[in-house]
């Protein structure tokens, strides 16, 4: 009975986590569903993918997982984050590769750690970036996901246009950052570009 308990528990989070992520919640925001390239059908299989693949990482015996953060876009993997050794690292795609439904994962995590003032400054940086973004009606935002992580940025979603994409990046050379990679499709394309610019 206790077992059942927390099997309906557990799965329960997990149901009420994906339905915050397919009804767009985002911090005091809502996204509307008319302005991304996802279906709802994808934001909801994205939003599995994602519950999924950080269960998976809490279930870790080492717990040495729980950090890293999974961005999920049409199926397609982005791990951020640090981890202890390489060991790990290789670990981690490993278990996001086995998750029902993914077509890619790029492993973006580095070996080290993570000290307080990254988290601070990284967090500080993120949400300027997407004040940015928010602000201008022709960047669709919502189709891009972001992290700033130890000064780099990474950018997974897809653009509407080439054109869209230049004016995306140009609001982020703006900032002070270490570097930028592009994990970049464009509309109407199934391919998922990785680019570094």
């Amino acid at each position: 009975m206790i077992v059942l308990k927390h099997m309906f528990k557990r799965d329960f989070c997990a149901f009420f986590c994906v339905c915050m992520t397919v009804l767009g919640v985002q911090g005091c925001g809502i996204l509307p569903f008319t302005s991304q390239n996802r279906t709802l059908s994808e934001t909801w299989n994205d939003g599995v993918i994602r519950i999924k693949i950080s269960q998976d990482f809490l279930l870790h015996h080492s717990g040495a997982l729980d950090g890293i953060e999974t961005l999920v876009y049409q199926n397609n993997v982005l791990l951020v984050g640090s981890v202890s050794t390489k060991k790990l690292k290789v670990e981690a795609e490993k278990i996001a590769k086995h998750v029902d439904g993914v077509n890619k994962v790029w492993n973006e995590l580095l070996v080290g750690e993570e000290y307080f003032t990254d988290y601070v400054n990284d967090g500080v940086m993120e949400k300027k970036i997407k004040a940015s973004l928010f602000l201008d009606d022709e960047i669709k935002s919502s189709n891009y996901m972001i992290r700033v992580f130890k000064g780099v940025l990474y950018v997974l979603g897809s653009a509407s246009s080439p054109q869209e994409l230049k004016r995306f990046r140009n609001y982020v050379d703006q900032f002070a950052l270490k570097d930028v990679k592009y994990f970049i499709n464009f509309k109407n394309s199934n391919t998922l570009q990785d680019k570094k610019i």
